[in-house]
């Protein structure tokens, strides 16, 4: 049997970050870390690293999730997936230089994600 693929979390609506949680556990899929803020998120790839992380862009604390994927892909290469709930074209902008995987405006659902993952992860 394949080992899980590691997936990391990074969203602070905690009701949305519970459900993808038990969303992507459904689906088979290891969830290694939830965090609410970037600060977390860019320790935490330091001693642990996903195979993908679910990024929000809003996020609480010092920096957002555009600038903490910037720093996470500037030491390796995860795969990152930004999510938002705000369709404003200059965040958008900003995300392109990341190169993310994908840009998804929530809600965000294993209908969304699947198809990612599969061209991901094949």
């Amino acid at each position: 049997m394949n080992e899980k693929k590691k997936i990391l979390i990074v969203e602070d609506e905690v009701i949305l970050s519970t459900w993808l949680r038990f969303q992507l556990e459904d689906e088979g899929y290891e969830v290694c870390g939830n965090f609410t803020t970037g600060e977390e998120a860019v320790e935490f790839v330091q001693n642990t690293i996903p195979d993908l992380i679910l990024m929000d862009i809003h996020l609480v604390g010092e920096i957002d999730g555009i600038e903490a994927a910037k720093i996470i892909t500037g030491k390796s290469n995860i795969p990152i997936i930004f999510m938002t709930g705000y369709e404003i074209p200059e965040v958008a902008k900003r995300t392109l230089k990341i190169k993310p995987v994908a840009y998804l405006s929530k809600p965000v659902n294993m209908w969304n994600l699947k198809p990612i993952f599969e061209s991901i992860f094949s």
